[in-house]
């Protein structure tokens, strides 16, 4: 098999006819003058017109002043002044001058005042202030131990009235013997006594006789 190709001769006629074509138009161009007119055309004057005026740009504005330089100016504190120690002035004590102090007399004192004495409260009769203190002392009994002794005694008791009649502050101030003083202050808490108005004492005898 043979992998030859030769071209196609149609193609190849077609190619050179072009480019014979080509040749002759050139010549033809030159034999007439053509390029002469080409020419004188480009030599001719340009006339040019203004259409409008082209304004000159303002100028850049000028460019800011550059900023002021700050100098720093150092100050120096002055060293602070030197301590100086002031002199030492001595100052007598002035002398003392001896005074002359007259004493003041003594004044005397004011004497002590008397101790208030409290009033005593009126002695009243017991009759009067207790009206059944009779039947009171008639009744009493007769102590066991001293009637079994056999002995005989009296008792003063003493005692305050209050203003409404109250009994109270029974004392015997008199007594024979121990074992008749229960006896009589006991018989006085049943006296029945009538308010004075104020506070009275009233004394009463007890006489226990053994027969």
């Amino acid at each position: 098999m043979n992998y030859a190709e030769y071209p196609e001769p149609r193609k190849n006629i077609a190619g050179l006819t072009a480019v014979v074509g080509l040749h002759l138009v050139i010549a033809y161009a030159l034999a007439t003058g053509l390029a002469h007119k080409v020419v004188d055309v480009l030599k001719a004057p340009l006339t040019v017109s203004v259409i409008e005026e082209i304004k000159p740009l303002p100028p850049p504005p000028p460019p800011p002043p550059p900023p002021p330089k700050q100098v720093r100016v150092q100050t120096r504190t002055p060293p602070p002044p030197s301590y100086v120690p002031p002199a030492e002035v001595v100052v007598e004590a002035p002398t003392p001058v001896a005074s002359i102090t007259t004493s003041p007399e003594p004044v005397p004192e004011p004497p002590p005042a008397a101790p208030a004495v409290p009033v005593a409260a009126p002695i009243v009769n017991a009759a009067v202030a207790c009206p059944n203190s009779d039947q009171v002392r008639s009744r009493v009994p007769y102590p066991t131990q001293a009637e079994r002794l056999g002995l005989s005694g009296n008792v003063l008791v003493e005692f305050t009235v209050s203003a409404d009649g109250t009994v109270r502050n029974v004392t015997a101030i008199k007594s024979s013997n121990v074992l008749f003083t229960n006896t009589a202050t006991r018989a006085v808490s049943e006296f029945r006594c009538n308010g004075q108005g104020h506070d009275v004492r009233v004394r009463v005898p007890f006489a226990f006789n053994y027969s």
